[in-house]
């Protein structure tokens, strides 16, 4: 039975074809041959028989789906009311068939196309019928094709009720996950074909060259909004973005670009300095206001056409960086959850065996008859509690990450708390942070630098203090971790954390930089100026 229902993952373009609406096209022709044969005299319906016939064999045909294939129930409701209307003398048992196209056309439309499927059918019978109404003939039965379509009419309502129920029963879990392969295919497809990627650093610096090389400009940023008030900058020119301040709430030229959608001139510069010229640039998407950019020069105001012939011509921008934003959060969201699902694991999986041979080693030890087994066991009870106690960090290290409500700063310094530090190493922490925040996925990058960093300082650095010092300006930052231990040792050839380290500052336009720090030990730092 379940074979002829139709879910919601069905086409509704191919909704003709679908197995319960060939069925009922079959019966239903069935039907009206059986009709026909048994009404006596007037061997010409089967003409009319015929043409039904062609008329259903087409409607089950597969066509390519297009938005415009699901009409094709409409147009065998037309076609098979002509042939019904055309029938002379009238060949009243073709009517059932009417139900086919009203049941077709419920699956995909819904019970407002059944209604106008029906209606075209009864006019286009009326039609053909009209002088035989008119002069009341008996071979036309009014009030027959009346109760027919009046019975499809109630076929399609039940067919839209019931493909609405068998909607809402489909596991909602699944529907999610096959839009999301379908939009993830789309995106795969379309991020082939891409000269930049999907990078909104690298997107809306190419953005602010292009700018500031056309009209002139000096310095500039791009600025995008990730909340209802604060702008964040993206990336900067010849200045530090937290000189302007951005707001879309004030008078500024700044709200006024924002809440317009027109580029803004001003005579003056940014901050009010009377040597200077400025201009604040928007981008849009539809209708829609998704980024400013923020211009400035010495000198003469820029020019009017020259503003508003860049601002055409970088209007495609807008939806690039819009694409990259939620490209990146995205990513952000499935990095997260595979994280957390890799914690899951090692805590279920690993972890517990190895806690399970820890008690093992316990009973062995308890029992040994030698004193030497029994130190040997011991021994070997501290290495699995040592093994453990690193996979439980590996497995905080999953868990821990940045977030809307928490900035890296904040996810670093509860790092740096739940960090398994002896009590005899010191950790001096120094945060700075401006109001405005980096992208999600750059902050999320800088703190697995930084844990990768800290855990090498743990385990191998014998060190005596360790510096932690995090100066956030976005679109730039500053991380940097160093101790006062033995120092840069030869690298191993099957270590890969540090070209890891490398890579992740790399994939944020940041550099790694790995040297001997002031007291003797190692610093790491990761930068982007």
């Amino acid at each position: 039975m379940s074979m002829l229902l139709p879910t919601r993952t069905f086409d509704p373009s191919q909704a003709h074809r679908l197995p319960i609406v060939l069925a009922a096209r079959v019966v239903l022709f069935g039907l009206c041959f059986g009709l026909t044969a048994i009404t006596p005299g007037q061997d010409q319906r089967f003409t009319s028989v015929l043409a039904l016939l062609v008329v259903a064999t087409l409607a089950s045909l597969r066509y390519p789906g297009s938005s415009w294939t699901w009409l094709i129930p409409v147009v065998e409701g037309v076609l098979a009311a002509a042939v019904i209307g055309h029938s002379d003398p009238f060949n009243t048992a073709l009517l059932p068939y009417l139900l086919v196209p009203a049941l077709a056309v419920s699956l995909s439309k819904g019970f407002s196309g059944v209604v106008a499927t029906t209606a075209l059918a009864g006019a286009v019978i009326f039609a053909y019928q009209w002088s035989a109404f008119r002069s009341g003939s008996d071979s036309f039965d009014f009030a027959l094709v009346g109760q027919w379509l009046v019975v499809a009419l109630a076929i399609g309502l039940i067919g839209s009720w019931f493909n609405r129920i068998l909607a809402s029963s489909v596991d909602s879990d699944s529907v999610a996950y096959e839009s999301a392969y379908r939009l993830l295919d789309q995106l795969r497809q379309v991020s082939r074909q891409l000269s930049v990627g999907l990078d909104a650093t690298t997107l809306s610096e190419s953005l602010l060259d292009e700018i500031l090389e056309f009209i002139g400009g000096q310095r500039g940023s791009v600025y995008v909004r990730f909340d209802s008030e604060a702008f964040s900058p993206l990336s900067s020119r010849a200045m530090r973005p937290e000189e302007w301040k951005p707001q879309a709430a004030d008078d500024s030229a700044w709200a006024r670009a924002w809440q317009s959608g027109e580029p803004q001139i001003l005579t003056t510069g940014l901050l009010g300095e009377q040597d200077r010229s400025s201009a604040v640039i928007p981008l849009r998407v539809v209708q829609r206001t998704v980024a400013l950019v923020g211009v400035e020069r010495v000198g003469p105001a820029f020019d009017h056409d020259s503003v508003v012939q860049i601002t055409d011509e970088v209007a495609n921008y807008g939806v690039r960086v819009e694409a990259s934003l939620l490209f990146s959060e995205v990513r952000f969201s499935a990095t997260t959850e595979e994280r957390r699902r890799l914690a899951r694991d090692i805590h279920d999986g690993v972890a517990q065996e190895l806690a399970s041979l820890g008690y093992a080693v316990d009973d062995l030890s308890t029992s040994a008859e030698s004193q030497e087994l029994k130190e040997g066991l011991q021994d070997l009870r501290k290495e699995v509690t040592r093994i453990i106690t690193e996979l439980r960090l590996s497995i905080f290290d999953l868990r821990s990450d940045v977030s809307v409500g928490m900035s890296l700063n904040v996810a670093l310094s509860e790092y740096i708390r739940s960090l398994a530090i002896e009590p005899s190493v010191e950790v001096h922490l120094q945060l700075q942070e401006a109001p405005e925040r980096l992208s999600i996925d750059t902050e999320a990058e800088l703190l697995r630098i930084a844990q990768e960093a800290l855990t090498n300082a743990r385990k191998h650095a014998n060190a005596s203090n360790i510096w932690v010092t995090s100066r956030i300006q976005p679109p730039n930052f500053d991380v940097i971790i160093e101790d006062d231990g033995q120092g840069l040792g030869p690298g191993r050839e099957d270590s890969y954390g540090l070209k890891i380290m490398r890579e992740r500052a790399e994939r944020i336009n940041g550099r790694l930089e790995v040297t001997t720090g002031e007291a003797g030990g190692t610093k790491v730092q990761i930068v982007r100026a």
